[in-house]
Parts: C-alpha cells; structure tokens; sequence
C-alpha cells in the first residue's frame, strides 16, 4: 500500500494530463487547411458549453503494472474545475482550481499541496493545470505544427473525429516512467468534447489511456465548490517553485523523439 502510493503520488498527483486549448490557438494554422477547418468548427461549437460534469477512467502502467484512475469532474468556463480522483481504487485525492490556485489534497496524509498558477506560466510559459482532465479544451499543451486530422471512428455507436499530434513538454514528461512522443485524440463533431485519448512512447507502445464518460454539459453546478477551504489539522504545502524547477528542468532536457 505504501509503496503503491509512493509510486502514484510520484508518478501521477500532476501528470494526468488532460489536452486543451490556449488562448488565441484558434487564431493559429497547423500548415494543413483540413486541419485547421475541424479545428475551427470543433472550437466554434465548443463556445456555447459554459459548463461539464464527466467521469474520466484512466489506466496507467507503472514498473509494469497497470493501475486505474477515476475522475469524477465539474468544470466552469473559462478556468475553474474540481476534481474528485480515485487513484488504483483506493487512493482518494480532491484537486480544485479556481483558474488563480491550484489546490490538491490529499485527506489520508493531511496534506495540501498548493500551486500558484499564475507565477508557473509566467516562469515556464506552461499552464500548471494543463495535466487535467478537461474534455472542454481538446487541442492545449500539443506541439501545434503537428496537429493532423487523421479520420473517424466510432465509439458507442457515434462518429468522432480523430487527430494526432506531438505533446508539447509538460508535467507529464518529468511523472510518466517513460515520456510519449505521440498523443491520439477523438472529439465529437456534436458538441467538441474530447471522448478519448491515447498516448504512445516513441516505438508505438500505449503509455496512457483515458476514456471521457458520462458527460453532461450546460448543467447547473455547486460554485462554491470552486473555491477550496483548507480543512482544520492539515498540513498546507506551497510547491510553486518545486513545480517551476521541475517544469524548466525537464524542458532544457525533452526527450528523444
């Protein structure tokens, strides 16, 4: 139990990295004219979604064991998200982001580790939270020139468009035993939610796999469930400046392609 938790506190408390979109991303070309014409429209579509609760099932291997993890998500445009995570069934953490901190708590040790969203872009150019699962911002934290449409598929039933891309350095390079070096994605032409995401290491082999259920979208949420209160006797870590060093140090060393 110790151990599995050593290795999942390591490996994935900021890596579950969720894929997105940044600001003003719509304004850039990938240098395909397919591309970037679903791109649009998956984005157009995406703007009238204010709100999303989804059930997001993870399944990670680590030193040759695969574990799972659960998500139970509500999100609020633009920035604010809670996440209620399960890690290998019974691992319990709760991550909340007002889109200024980012807060994860960790209730069996009593610990809270908090980040400073705002002081990590500023130092890294990257986005503290851009490990989340977010199925509302289906092209962030990708190498942009390296975005192709690749197709369709068919999940449950419905047609999805699929795209392929290189992922850009982030949290998930310095947690992950082995980082990918190619990231496979459905999005739903309805409403533009991701409902899938594969990622591969550089011989093709599947590192992570996340399946987007349940998803509800335009519903009335809790707002205060946004705002995190640090619960009495726990302990409160700020870890901005672990998370800056670890951010630049892994992006002066990117792994091999």
């Amino acid at each position: 139990m110790t151990n599995v938790r050593t290795t999942l506190a390591a490996c994935l408390a900021l890596c579950t990295m969720a894929i997105g979109g940044r600001a003003g991303a719509d304004k850039m070309s990938t240098g395909d004219s397919k591309t970037d014409g679903l791109m649009v429209a998956i984005q157009e579509k995406l703007k009238s979604i204010k709100t999303c609760e989804t059930r997001v099932r993870t399944l990670l291997t680590v030193e040759g064991e695969q574990y799972e993890i659960v998500d139970d998500i509500a999100i609020q445009a633009p920035a604010r998200m809670r996440v209620s995570r399960v890690l290998a069934g019974r691992i319990r953490q709760t991550i909340v982001s007002d889109g200024s901190l980012l807060w994860r708590y960790d209730p069996e040790e009593k610990i809270v580790y908090r980040i400073n969203m705002a002081r990590v872009y500023r130092s890294t150019q990257v986005e503290a939270d851009a490990d989340q699962p977010n199925p509302m911002r289906p092209f962030r934290a990708l190498e942009w020139k390296s975005i192709r449409y690749s197709g369709t598929d068919t999940l449950k039933g419905e047609i999805l468009r699929v795209f392929e891309a290189v992922p850009e350095v982030t949290l998930l390079y310095a947690d992950l035993p082995e980082p990918p070096s190619r990231v496979r994605f459905s999005v739903h032409p309805g409403d533009g939610l991701v409902r899938q995401v594969r990622y591969y290491n550089t011989k093709g082999g599947e590192l992570l796999s996340r399946d987007f259920e349940t998803l509800k979208t335009n519903v009335k949420v809790d707002e205060d469930q946004f705002d995190f209160v640090v619960p009495a006797g726990v302990h409160v870590m700020d870890v901005t400046d672990d998370i800056i060093d670890l951010i630049k140090t892994t992006k002066s060393t990117p792994p091999k392609k």
